[in-house]
């Protein structure tokens, strides 16, 4: 495949600028999806679209016993993964990556325990996906999936460009095969793919003046989440340059104000095999 081709399918593209921006994200984001996850019980966990390990870091800080296996489609995104690991410290008796297509995995092992965030939004089939991870879970093991519900966005005031940005953002990856709701689907295809005792809980961001550290450093991240598209929108012909910047400078705007608002909801699953 091309790789013009391949990055199609990946909105975010990937760019080193973006691989770093990846791991910024899941320290920004850390708190809301971690505090609620239970793998203590886990030895040998499953990532599914492990990217350049930016999860898989938090996985390990949080639970050092754990050994994780990711499985990533994008080859770029695993040589990363190993660069930060080794950084890091981490051995690969520890954890070490395979590439596969995840809607049709093919397994060395079982595992006690499976992760999923961020991904399924991004695939083609997510129910195929759930189905192809679970012949290699072990019966009773736990599964947390964490995904976007892209609707829940809300700004206030609201600033015409950055909306604007937003709705053509989140066309595109649907016209990529994608999904930016899918976190509302999660149930469903859960239980479509045969897992067991289904739990959903919503989580995110509510930021107000009450908290200008925290609003200030998510209107940052959000601004470089909307931003890492943006390359893509441009060279498809679905923005021009100068509405990139009008939706920067409108969040920057938001964040100089005392009194505005960010909302953002994600959804996350946790199930049996």
């Amino acid at each position: 495949m091309e790789q013009q081709a391949l990055e199609k399918r990946y909105i975010h593209g990937y760019q080193e600028v973006e691989q770093e921006r990846l791991r910024e994200q899941a320290l920004v984001i850390e708190k809301p999806i971690y505090d609620a996850l239970d793998f203590n019980s886990v030895t040998h966990l499953l990532e599914i679209g492990s990217g350049v390990g930016a999860q898989t870091e938090v996985l390990l800080r949080r639970f050092p016993h754990l050994q994780i296996t990711g499985v990533e489609y994008e080859a770029k995104q695993i040589q990363k993964a190993i660069e930060n690991m080794h950084r890091l410290g981490y051995s690969s008796d520890q954890v070490n990556f395979i590439q596969q297509d995840a809607h049709q995995l093919d397994l060395p092992k079982q595992y006690d325990g499976a992760f999923v965030c961020w991904v399924l939004e991004h695939v083609g089939n997510p129910l195929q996906v759930l189905k192809s991870m679970k012949p290699f879970l072990k019966s009773g093991a736990p599964v947390s999936i964490t995904e976007v519900f892209n609707a829940s966005f809300y700004i206030y005031p609201v600033i015409p460009a950055v909306m604007h940005y937003w709705q053509v953002y989140n066309e595109f990856q649907r016209s990529l095969g994608g999904n930016p709701d899918i976190g509302a689907q999660i149930g469903n295809l859960l239980d479509q793919a045969g897992y067991q005792k289904i739990s959903l809980r919503a989580d995110g961001f509510h930021l107000d003046q009450r908290d200008r550290v925290q609003k200030d450093r998510v209107f940052d991240y959000w601004k470089n989440l909307m931003s890492s598209g943006a390359p893509l929108l441009i060279s498809e012909g679905l923005l021009k340059p100068e509405e990139v910047l009008a939706m920067q400078e409108g969040l920057d705007v938001l964040k100089s104000m005392e009194d505005s608002i960010f909302y953002y909801s994600f959804i996350q699953a946790s199930a049996i095999c």
